[in-house]
């Protein structure tokens, strides 16, 4: 019976990660399904979804774990039972760097039950004053009957705290 599978690795960021990857779950019967992967720190780290039988799954945790360099971690996936409904949106923050932007925006996020579903973060010079700015993009889950109006401003005033902006819009098709 096919059982999904979610692996996360870390490792040195060479060529062939992927690949070598690949081909052990290949070898093992294992279907790719979908992955995020980026290279940072000199790191390479991903995770991936994999499909495979389930009586492939202690040989491809050990042809995996087998790979010289690479740290993995195998979970199986979480059935999500159906929770209250969610509308995806977008989160934007951009302003001077300093210790603790995400920690108070987040902090406000999980106030209001607001799941981060994907982000990406860094930290680049502005391209007039060279002053450093942290730059954050995010897809968060709102869950339905939260007052986006309210939250906003909320946010507003974190972001004025802070002395960033912070931009919570609804994705066009959502």
């Amino acid at each position: 019976m096919p059982e999904s599978l979610i692996v996360s690795f870390i490792g040195d960021d060479r060529p062939g990660i992927v690949q070598v990857i690949a081909d052990v779950v290949a070898r093992h019967g294992g279907s790719w399904q979908e992955s995020r992967m980026s290279g940072l720190g000199g790191y390479f780290s991903g995770t991936v979804r994999i499909l495979i039988n389930s009586d492939c799954l202690e040989s491809l945790d050990q042809g995996l774990q087998a790979l010289e360099g690479l740290t993995f971690i195998i979970r199986p996936i979480i059935q999500e039972s159906p929770d209250k409904p969610t509308q995806k949106m977008k989160l934007d923050i951009v302003g001077p760097d300093r210790p603790g932007i995400l920690q108070d925006v987040t902090s406000q996020l999980v106030g209001h039950g607001i799941n981060v579903v994907e982000m990406e973060t860094e930290v680049r010079p502005a391209s007039m004053s060279g002053e450093l700015n942290f730059i954050a993009d995010a897809l968060v889950e709102v869950p339905s009957g939260i007052d986006v109006e309210s939250l906003d401003k909320q946010l507003n005033a974190v972001a004025s705290s802070l002395g960033v902006d912070i931009l919570l819009e609804e994705l066009v098709g959502s």
